[in-house]
Formats: structure tokens, sequence, C-alpha cells
């Protein structure tokens, strides 16, 4: 591969390939932080504008605005009583029963919810400010999860620009559901992962000599325990993040592994697991085991939340309390199979097959035509991620022929959100849930890119070519996001034009 002109990407060499023991990332200068904070402001843009639109309960928001506001009052989600909807429209906060709810996630995304509406009040803008403002700050750390990964500036922040206009990820940044906030808070944990690899690899490069019989001593990780705490807040959300953090446990053994194999260690699986992955276990898991616990305090203080017995309010009674009470949420969640008009099997969330529609009504009042109508529907932009598909594919090649780290990681990272729910076909289940790999499909692009510019970056004239074609395919982009923001975010439409954007049957 050629030389990268270093205005255009400032990329380090892989430790694999080179007689370096040390593999930096960009330098965090004026420039990156620069142009990650612009991408981040145009994510803003395009989220927080009529955020309180519609001014109604879409979709899950009728679980999760009342459980939020149940916990804000009450410190645990309590039954709400027959029409709350109506009466939460109306400005009325007498939603509640005096008995605890059942619910099937977790607290810990709730409580984002309600931080909203502890700021802005009960209202449609409050309900859904939390989750803006977690889905603003997913652009950001995509931002910097990709240029650490990529060791590129531009192309990273590309990821950040496909992830900041993205129709799935507007949409999940402007409804108060959990899965935008579980999204963030598994690639906060990733890029404290990835700080610390880049940490402790120089510091073991420092301090050690190669051709040892494990390959080195176990050096400090200070970034593992953040991650940890990331990754217990996302599970904490919604236990489809534990996927992500056995993902994590067994990248930190490969990529140990990797580095003491590359200072030629006599036994470097021994020494990536005596040396090193038991403690980075427990590093990871105590502080997420910690911090998922601690998210359920309002219910351990409570008397009355649901599963509670009052005559027996002991620790020990406590504890017997919640793990049942987690019995009956696993059942709930494994024996979920109801039908629902927009349920899609995961085998299709790819390809965009069957988008979830949250929000629906037409024969609206002031229409310039004779029908209008109004819709919010999750669903990305077509060649963001028809493009991504293709680009983790290239990723797997690529990852099969040079055993690159970061290709692998890239799939692995992907297929932590997607493959398990494959295992469960019966089982009902949302095209949005896919929010949580939207990050690596685009970052998947960004590095696919990347690889094509430093293969021709000695070639002027071939240059020339990458920069017209990339940037006819990213005007493109921005296009279709420009035609798709009316039926993402509820702007009233003539019924015509709602329909030029239905581009398949299964759309509908």
């Amino acid at each position: 591969m050629g030389k990268v002109h270093p205005a255009h990407a400032r990329r380090i060499p892989d430790i694999q390939k080179t007689n370096e023991l040390v593999d930096h990332a960009p330098k965090q200068h004026l420039l990156s932080w620069g142009l990650t904070l612009l991408v981040t402001a145009i994510a803003a843009l395009v989220r927080w504008p009529r955020l309180g639109i519609p001014e109604d309960v879409v979709f899950d928001e009728t679980y999760y605005v009342k459980d939020a506001y149940a916990l804000l009052t009450n410190g645990y989600e309590r039954e709400a009583v027959e029409k709350a909807n109506e009466f939460l429209l109306e400005g009325r906060t007498d939603l509640f029963q005096t008995v605890g709810s059942f619910v099937a996630h977790p607290p810990m995304g709730k409580w984002i919810i309600a931080l909203g509406e502890q700021i802005f009040g009960l209202n449609s803008f409050g309900w859904r400010s939390g989750v803006a403002f977690m889905g603003t700050l997913l652009v950001l750390v995509t931002t910097r999860v990709a240029i650490r990964l990529l060791r590129s500036i531009w192309f990273g922040v590309l990821a950040g620009f496909l992830l900041a206009i993205d129709g799935l990820a507007i949409v999940m940044s402007r409804t108060a559901l959990l899965d935008g906030i579980m999204t963030t808070f598994i690639m906060m944990g990733i890029a404290c992962l990835l700080l610390d690899r880049d940490y402790a690899r120089n510091r073991i490069s420092r301090n050690l000599k190669p051709e040892s019989r494990f390959g080195g001593r176990f050096t400090w990780h200070p970034w593992r325990v953040p991650a940890g705490i990331f990754l217990g807040l996302a599970i904490a959300t919604k236990w489809s993040a534990l996927w992500y953090l056995a993902v994590i446990g067994l990248l930190t053994v490969i990529w140990e592994y990797s580095f003491r194999k590359t200072r030629h260690a006599k036994n470097p699986i021994w020494g990536s697991l005596l040396v090193d992955s038991w403690w980075a276990k427990i590093q990871l898991l105590v502080p997420a085991f910690l911090v998922y616990l601690a998210s359920w305090t309002g219910w351990i203080r409570s008397e009355d939340g649901w599963g509670r017995n009052p005559d027996s309010l002991g620790i020990v009674n406590t504890l017997k309390s919640l793990l049942s009470y987690h019995e009956q949420m696993w059942n709930f969640h494994i024996n979920l199979a109801t039908d629902h008009s927009y349920e899609a099997y995961a085998l299709g969330w790819p390809i965009l097959f069957r988008p979830t529609s949250f929000y629906y009504k037409e024969n609206l009042a002031n229409c310039a035509s004779s029908n209008c109508a109004s819709e919010v529907l999750a669903i990305g932009n077509p060649l963001i991620w028809w493009s991504g598909v293709i680009a983790i594919l290239l990723l797997l090649i690529n990852f099969l022929r040079s055993r690159n780290w970061r290709a692998g990681t890239l799939v692995l990272l992907f297929l932590a959100g997607w493959a398990p729910w494959l295992m469960f076909p019966e089982r009902t289940m949302f095209y949005f849930y896919s929010i949580v790999y939207l990050p690596f499909l685009v970052i998947a692009i960004a590095y696919i890119a990347n690889l094509i510019y430093v293969g021709i970056s000695e070639r002027e004239s071939s240059r020339k070519v990458f920069f017209v074609i990339g940037g006819i395919l990213l005007v493109v982009a921005v296009g279709i996001s420009v035609f798709f923001y009316p039926v993402w975010t509820g702007i009233q439409l003539p019924k015509d034009e709602w329909l030029l954007r239905m581009w398949f049957r299964n759309w509908i």
C-alpha cells in the first residue's frame, strides 16, 4: 500500500505489519476535535428542532414515559390508571395506582427519560429530551471511536457524519424508547476499551523485553473499569447489551493473545489467560454488576414495588425478591411471541425489509391537498444501510485474508448486535432494535473508503476519481436524508408525496 497524504488520513500501520511495538491513534488536536464537534452539531440540528412533534404518546412511549415519571415520583414503576395516556396529554399527573407494576426492562434508560421530564416537564418535548441528548452524544462518541479505530481523522469524521444523517439514528433520538440510550452506553464502553488497548500496549512496549515465557507481565488497565461501568449502564437499560459485554470480554483475550504473540512469547495463549484475562474479567464484570444492581436502588428501597413483600424486607429477602423478579422478566422475554403488524425477523433488518412505523395519521386539518399524512417511520437511509451491508461483507473478507484486528473487531461488534436475534425466530422483534449495530455499519463504510484511498493514494488521477465518486455518493446520501426527513420527524405531507417515500410494499 502507498503512503497516505497527511492532509487526508493520518494513518499508522498495524503493529502486525511493522516492526514497531506501539500503534498510535491520531493526535487529538484542534482539527480532530473541531471536526468531531461540527458533526455533533449537525446531528443536533436534525434531532432537536420540533422534538415535541408529534404531541402524542407514540408506539412504546406508552410504557416508558409513564414508567419514567413513576420512577421520578416514587422511585419504582407503578401500575397506571385507566386512560392514563389521555390524562398525560391533558397535563394531569394523577396517572398511577398505589400498586407496583411489572416491567420487562431494568430502570436505567427510564431514568434518562425521567431526567428530561424533570427538567422540561411532563410533555412530549420533556420525555424525549433525554433520548435526544443521548442520540446526539452517540454521534460524538461514534466519531471518536472511528477516529481511534481507523487511525484517520477524516474517515473517522465521515463515519460520524453518516450516523448524524441516518434516519434510524434520527428517529431513535426523537422517540422515548430505550434502544438508543443503550447503544450510546455501549459505544462509550467500547471507546474506553479502545483507549485501554492503546494505553496498555504502549506501556508494555516501553517496559518489557520480547521472547519471554508469557510475553510480559500484567500491566494496569485503567480504562477497563469505566468500560465496565458504561456496559453496566447499558445492561441496566436493556438486557440485550449483555451480548456486548460478552464480546468485549472475548476481545480483551484476543487482543492480549495477539500482542503477546507479536512479542514472540513462548506461550502466548497461557500468557493471555494466566497473566491478563482473569483480571480483565474482574475489571469489567465487577463494575458492570455493581452499576446494574445500583440501578435498582429505587425498587430495593420501596415497600410496594412489584414482587416486594412488606413483611420481609431484610437484605436477604430483598435479594430473593429481586432474583424472582428477574426470573419473571426472563420468562417474559423468552416467551414473547405476540403478533404485531410491524414485527420483523432480524434476518431482514440490514436490508430494511420491514421498518417500524411509530406514528401515522392522515386526513389532517390545514392540508394543502385533498388528503395529508404525518408519519414517524423508523427506517434508515437506504444508501447508508445497503452500503454498510456491503462494507461488512468486505470487512469479513479482509479479516479472513489478512487477520486485520480492526476489520475483525468491527465484524464481531456488528454480529453482537444482530446475530443473537437470529436464534429466536419465533420471538416478537422489531427492526429498530438494529440501532445497536448501526455505528459499526457506518464505521465499516468509512473503513472500506479509507482502505480504497490508501490503495490508490500515490496515483493522482486515481485520487481525483476517488474524491469525485465519493463526493457524489455523499451528496446522494444527504439528498436521500433530506427526502426522507419528513417521514422521520412527523412533518405533514400530501398523501401522494408520502407514497413517493414508500419504495416497497413492506415499508407501509
